[in-house]
């Protein structure tokens, strides 16, 4: 019996077979990049997603506790423009059990949790002019700081990508270390990142509506603007565009836009008020201009000692063709002072006399402190 040694193949059959395996990966190989795209795609898709939710999250959550807690005078905010927004808020604490703070964070520095004193102050972040703050001390019933810190966001330029439109948000605790929060932001195409909405008040009819606050006359701070000091904030249009961080063909982008409502602003923390708070000095009156005098006072020693619940001055005048005749001129908020006044359109040829009040929280007027009489300048 022969034994048939086996066939080999041929080099046209390895040929086919070479081919056909060829063509075969070649399927796969499309196949498998295929899906690594898509789930490259889908993961970046994700990580845009989760960018833009989170800042957006963030502002909102940080802009709703605007004003929440705050001692009397204490502003609720402190500087607003096209891209810093700073406020102040009970946001945060470290002690356990206190029910006035909005999160308990153990770790957080005492600095980081209640109001810094006029001695600690601070320059806003991005703010410009450089604004200063505090420019008073905040204090409570009890003799301590303010619980409600201050907290500034602010979009600045990225340093540390090649692009020139990159964005970073920043967030500082009173005059703690900033921190970035949110990476690959890119500026709206139309509008600025911050827009102010706030209560107008008709002049003529005295109807109410939500208007914005002109770019025009950004920044605004609490001691410029009677929008900020009035309470009459309501809301922040959040404006921008979030990246997944890549560029040219692979870059994904997702406009955001959001309102954030304020709704703390205008509220305040109820005060147990005494006897009649003491009165400020007495008011010193001299000329400033043709026509004006300024009218220059410090607070009564109740505001940031005693009681601690002064909450405004009255201010009032008399002119020598009514003698005995006082009338109401201006209420400043009170707010750790020196304080002063400008009355302005007076006669030159009349002699005034000025007298200040504090009043405080039950209210009630203290005794008035009288300047000496001053004809304005001519």
């Amino acid at each position: 019996m022969t034994t048939r040694k086996p066939r080999g193949f041929s080099l046209v059959e390895l040929l086919i077979a070479m081919v056909v395996m060829a063509v075969v990966l070649a399927g796969t190989m499309n196949f498998f990049m295929g899906q690594s795209r898509t789930f490259r795609k889908a993961t970046t898709d994700m990580v845009l997603l989760q960018n833009a939710r989170f800042a957006t999250d963030l502002l909102n959550e940080h802009f709703r506790s605007v004003g929440a807690n705050l001692s009397l005078g204490q502003p609720a905010v402190i500087y607003a423009d096209r891209s810093t927004f700073a406020f102040n808020a009970d946001y945060a604490t470290n002690t356990a059990g206190d029910i006035d703070a909005i999160y308990y964070e153990p770790k957080a520095t005492t600095n980081e949790v209640q109001s810094l004193l006029k001695a600690q102050a601070f320059t806003i972040p991005n703010s410009s002019p450089a604004l200063s703050y505090p420019g008073a001390d905040y204090i409570t019933g009890a003799g301590v700081p303010s619980p409600a810190e201050t907290i500034t966001f602010w979009f600045a330029p990225d340093t540390e990508t090649t692009r020139a439109d990159d964005y970073v948000l920043m967030r500082q605790v009173n005059a703690s270390t900033a921190e970035v929060v949110v990476r690959n932001v890119l500026a709206d195409s139309v509008y600025p990142f911050f827009r102010y909405m706030y209560l107008k008040t008709d002049s003529v009819t005295s109807a109410q509506s939500i208007d914005t606050i002109p770019a025009s006359t950004l920044p605004v701070t609490y001691a410029t603007s009677n929008v900020i000091a009035n309470d009459q904030l309501r809301g922040i249009i959040i404006s921008f565009t979030v990246t997944n961080g890549l560029a040219d063909t692979a870059e994904r982008t997702r406009p955001v836009s959001v309102i954030a409502s304020v709704p703390n602003i205008g509220l305040r923390q109820l005060k147990t008020c005494g006897g009649k708070p003491l009165p400020p000095s007495a008011p010193v009156a001299a000329n400033a201009g043709v026509g004006n005098i300024k009218v220059s006072w410090t607070a009564s020693p109740d505001e940031n000692g005693g009681e601690r619940d002064v909450i405004r001055y009255n201010v009032t005048r008399m002119a020598s063709f009514a003698p005995g005749v006082w009338q109401n001129v201006a209420s400043i908020p009170a707010g750790g002072g020196p304080y002063s006044y400008t009355d302005s359109g007076l006669n030159t040829g009349v002699q005034y006399w000025y007298a200040v009040a504090a009043q405080d929280c039950t209210p009630a007027f203290s005794a008035s402190a009288s300047s000496g009489g001053l004809f304005p300048t001519s």
